[in-house]
């Protein structure tokens, strides 16, 4: 949430040398649920919607909040990343469906509004 706080107020970083996992709270408290639940599930589970990179996450943000000041990022923050949209395929086999990258901004928005950390 801090993160997404800065790219609402304009902050320019590039972050190039990590990628972006999103995922919604109740995708991740439903997968522990998931995991706990079924004796199939071995290993490591990777709970996120989707690998993007930030430049997509911050395009993404900037489309749905054209109100805010959301700077542009060069197209390829992350040159070599790449973009993956089934990461979590151990999690999805279970039955999961993760919550869109779309929703997660606009939950996470709602709550710095709610907290009064954005107007």
């Amino acid at each position: 949430m801090l993160m997404l706080l800065r790219i609402l107020e304009g902050c320019t970083e590039t972050y190039e040398d990590f990628f972006m996992g999103s995922v919604h709270f109740k995708d991740v408290a439903l997968a522990h649920i998931l995991v706990y639940e079924n004796k199939s599930a071995t290993g490591r589970h990777l709970c996120l919607e989707a690998i993007s990179r930030y430049g997509d996450f911050v395009a993404k943000v900037a489309e749905l909040y054209p109100e805010y000041k959301v700077r542009s990022l060069p197209k390829d923050t992350q040159p070599g990343l790449l973009r993956e949209k089934n990461g979590a395929k151990k999690l999805m086999n279970l039955g999961l469906e993760f919550i869109p990258m779309d929703q997660i901004i606009k939950d996470a928005v709602e709550s710095l509004k709610s907290k009064g950390f954005i107007l």
